[in-house]
């Protein structure tokens, strides 16, 4: 009679747990820093399997901290670019996820710089390699599984598929670097954008503008950092990077760049060398290291070695040339900088100041431009190729304008012969 009488039925498995019971449960995942009254969230959307996150993470966390009283920000782990789940690199999404929640954002973030993903994929096989694995972002290795296992697993679990189908509707699926800003009242309009975060900030301060005008809605567009020559790009900045000539030549070209291995260095290096040596006293040329990632320190470090052994040219010449070229150079060249460059004598960051911006705030090392500007405008390869003529054809004052100078016509003066 008992086996033939109906079964009671079973609790709710913890599997069955849906993002309400996992948010009320404490297993959802919720990361973010910043007060949670801010009537904006910037939402930063992150794929472990990407690569430069960290730099992204920093700079995002950054804007969030000077504008405290605007921002909060929410870490919104993804599958970038499909909403499937993928049973091969889903458990790597998992560990950074438990790690994340449990306080290791930012050590996680540095560990997936360090390792590949691949590499951390077989550690996640082993007791031995979680263990590596958890003490290398300062947590118990219990602690990560019972937060990536089980019902708790199971919630992470849910909120990556979630989170990933909500970015591919908005995105098409499109696999991108993105943030998104969401409103007050939920709305979230999505940015494209790049592990630099580059434009971000011009287009919150263009999006403020327009709420302040009446604007009923709004959208990001594409823009560069856009800046004349009275923005305080036409001059050279001392206390950094690398400076061959000065602020008193007439024309000064300024690098800036995250990568010293960038393609981009040789096509606006070696033009603008070349120009110095056939033009002597004419053009400053200054390379200044920016960003916040591994890349960008190494670059700096090694700029900092060449100023302080006096290699500034010797230095600059190596960086015009094309990747082959620098091979026959490479080794004898690091055996002279490295030294130096991992000395107490040069440190991971250096001051850049621009003064003060158009809204009188201080333009300073975390909105700093990039690519490469001649006397405060921004060119490209091609247009440096053209120097000579560019530089030539500059309108200069005729012996006409200077008789149509009140002041000076009844000065005296003399012609040359």
């Amino acid at each position: 009679m008992l086996a033939l009488a109906p079964a009671k039925p079973a609790a709710a498995s913890d599997s069955k747990l849906d993002l309400v019971q996992c948010r009320e449960a404490g297993l959802d995942y919720a990361v973010g820093l910043g007060s949670a009254s801010a009537p904006k969230t910037l939402r930063l959307y992150l794929d472990p399997l990407q690569f430069g996150l960290l730099q992204m993470w920093l700079e995002a966390r950054r804007i969030v901290g000077e504008r405290q009283a605007e921002f909060r920000l929410e870490v919104v782990p993804i599958r970038n670019g499909t909403p499937d789940a993928d049973p091969e690199s889903d458990p790597i999404r998992l560990w950074f996820m438990a790690a994340s929640s449990l306080g290791a954002t930012e050590s996680a973030l540095r560990l997936f710089e360090l390792r590949t993903w691949t590499k951390i994929s077989d550690d996640l096989r082993s007791p031995a390699g979680r263990a590596s694995l958890a003490e290398a972002v300062g947590l118990d290795p219990a602690a990560i599984e019972s937060r990536r296992l089980g019902s708790a697993g199971h919630c992470l679990a849910r909120r990556l598929d979630k989170s990933s189908r909500d970015l591919a509707a908005q995105t098409f699926g499109q696999a991108a670097y993105v943030v998104g800003v969401v409103e007050a009242d939920g709305s979230e309009v999505i940015h494209y954008t790049d592990t630099n975060l580059t434009d971000l900030r011009s287009q919150l301060d263009r999006v403020a503008n327009e709420f302040d005008a009446g604007e009923e809605t709004f959208g990001f567009t594409p823009a560069g950092f856009v800046i004349g020559r009275s923005g305080n790009l036409d001059r050279t900045f001392p206390n950094t990077g690398v400076l061959v000539g000065g602020q008193a030549l007439p024309h000064q070209l300024v690098v800036f760049i995250e990568d010293e291995d960038s393609n981009k260095l040789s096509g606006w290096l070696d033009p603008a060398m070349r120009f110095r040596r056939d033009n002597p006293g004419k053009l400053a040329v200054q390379v200044i290291a920016v960003g916040v990632g591994t890349r960008a320190i190494q670059f700096r470090r090694r700029l900092c070695a060449a100023r302080t052994l006096g290699l500034e040219v010797e230095y600059l010449d190596y960086l015009a040339l094309r990747s082959a070229a620098r091979h026959v150079y490479e080794a004898e060249l690091s055996e002279v900088l490295q030294p130096i460059a991992d000395s107490d004598a040069c440190s991971d960051s250096e001051p850049l100041e621009f003064g003060a911006g158009t809204e009188g705030n201080p333009m300073g090392d975390f909105n700093q431009p990039r690519e490469a500007w001649l006397d405060g405008r921004q060119v490209n390869s091609s247009e440096l190729e053209n120097l000579q003529w560019q530089l030539d054809s500059e309108v200069r004052p005729s012996l006409l304008d200077w008789l149509m100078t009140p002041e000076q016509g009844s000065a005296e003066f003399g012609f040359g012969f």
